[in-house]
């Protein structure tokens, strides 16, 4: 409804009012009131409708009076069918005296100009009265047609009266002429079809100056309307695929129990669940502003000073998981099954899993895909460079980093360098670390990842996986793989 008001206010706040407006808005408005009307009439048959807060908002800025007048003052004006017809915005009859008048004489045109032709062609030689017509163009007036002869002068032989007529255009096979009497209607009847839409565009001018008065109210209600409908889609959802309410914390955690990818598994055969258990850094001794789980209108302030140990999840999770294995074997489904459940609780849905632990998370900041294009003077390699580096400069401890194949766009003792590299970064952050998903082929090229070189107190950050975990997975064509931990001096990742 924002964009209808735009292009209404477009067309009214044009230099000219000449220019019209789209028949389109009418009927968009007009359907967009009627259903806001029911629904305003249907929320309060609803049961239990008191304790949900849009209904709330439906029955107090629903205004039924404005929204029917609205809806009242395009039906009385707009004829919706004559629109169609004419592929315009045609006006209503009894809506303007001048307007009825003109539209009455441009409908008898047709008998009054048979009439006339009649008697113009008792006039001309017998051999053009069979083809002899008197005709109306818009912004040229009346004309007297007649067909040509190619072997006869026309001129000369409608040159019989006193007053010469003037040939105003010919096309292939008729003459067009303009006569005393063709004037003389010119000025008694004048353009009528541009004078009737002249008119109607005044009165369909004046009509969305009067919509415009309620914009607020229907870009208000458009939105109401909106929110409803998002909140509709998601419990239709929710019902239909099995979904669960996730449990929001403060925690900087990410805890999924039989997680699922919502749109894999409508493809697959069959899918197996898996499990998610990732923590991000503490943070700092700073205090740090966070949403309050009871009010919108402010914030709480939670220092670290007063966090206990669970806050921050339990100890053992890992901030980073590294996933590895062949190719489709399912590594990217996964990391983009833990994102999308991320994504999903914050928007305020169910998500596809048993149960879930979601922390307030910041950005979920990934490098999945290289978006090529010709009008990018860039490689593809290039691209995945600058994905990178907005991710590492981005992130916080709250912040949920995706890392797909980084490095593969190169030669491979680079690519696992530069692989190395971030994970290296990532994990040397300490209390600040954030939240990693990260797949790559480079397991055996990264030296680090054995973590043969790392301190007690290193190694404890980093943790890739620790303990006995495994996650089960299938994919499309029923081949089955388990992800089983590979632990090296208490460090360890998963393959696949």
């Amino acid at each position: 409804m924002r964009t209808v008001m735009i292009n209404l206010r477009k067309g009214v706040g044009s230099n000219s009012p000449k220019g019209g407006i789209s028949g389109s808005i009418w009927s968009t408005i007009r359907n967009f009131v009627f259903h806001a009307l029911k629904i305003r009439d249907f929320v309060p048959e609803l049961n239990g409708h008191e304790r949900l807060h849009i209904c709330a908002k439906v029955l107090d800025r629903f205004e039924s009076f404005h929204l029917a007048q609205v809806g009242r003052k395009i039906t009385e004006v707009v004829d919706f069918d004559e629109s169609r017809l004419q592929h315009r915005t045609v006006v209503c009859p009894h809506i303007d005296i001048e307007l009825d008048q003109l539209k009455c004489d441009y409908n008898g045109l047709e008998s009054m100009l048979s009439a006339i032709g009649r008697e113009i062609a008792k006039t001309v030689p017998a051999s053009f009265q069979p083809t002899l017509n008197v005709i109306y163009f818009p912004q040229i007036g009346f004309l007297i047609s007649v067909q040509r002869e190619p072997d006869v002068n026309g001129i000369s032989l409608l040159d019989s009266n006193d007053e010469p007529w003037e040939r105003i255009f010919t096309t292939n096979q008729i003459e067009y002429y303009k006569n005393s009497e063709m004037r003389e209607m010119d000025e008694r009847f004048g353009d009528l079809w541009t004078a009737i839409c002249d008119k109607e565009i005044d009165i369909i001018h004046e009509l969305a100056q009067g919509v415009l008065e309620h914009e607020e109210l229907l870009t208000k209600v458009s939105d109401i309307c909106g929110e409803l409908d998002c909140l509709l889609a998601l419990a239709q959802g929710a019902r239909q695929y099995k979904l669960c309410r996730p449990r929001m914390t403060t925690d900087n955690i990410i805890q999924i129990k039989g997680g699922r990818h919502i749109l894999q598994e409508l493809i697959a055969p069959s899918y197996v669940a898996n499990d998610t258990n990732i923590a991000g850094g503490r943070g700092s001794c700073e205090d740090e502003v966070l949403p309050s789980a009871h009010s919108s209108d402010r914030s709480q302030r939670v220092g670290n000073a007063q966090r206990s140990e669970s806050d921050f999840g339990s100890s053992s999770a890992p901030s980073m998981f590294i996933l590895t294995g062949p190719n489709y074997s399912g590594k990217s489904v996964y990391l983009k099954q833990v994102a999308l459940i991320v994504y999903m609780a914050h928007l305020g849905s169910f998500v596809p899993a048993e149960s879930a632990s979601i922390g307030i998370t910041d950005k979920i900041l990934t490098r999945i895909s290289t978006r090529e294009s010709v009008s990018r003077e860039q490689s593809a390699f290039m691209i995945d460079l600058q994905q990178i580096s907005l991710a590492l400069s981005s992130a916080t401890r709250r912040s949920l980093l995706v890392i797909d194949e980084f490095g593969k766009g190169t030669e491979s003792v680079d690519g696992a360098g530069l692989m190395s590299g971030v994970l290296e970064y990532l994990n040397h952050l300490g209390d600040q670390r954030p939240k990693v998903l990260a797949a790559t082929h480079f397991h055996g090229k990264i030296p680090s990842l054995e973590g043969s070189s790392a301190s007690d107190a290193c190694r404890n950050h980093r943790k890739w996986l620790l303990g006995a975990w495994s996650v089960s997975w299938s994919w499309t064509y029923g081949s089955y793989n388990r992800l089983s931990s590979l632990k090296s001096n208490g460090a360890a990742y998963v393959s696949i």
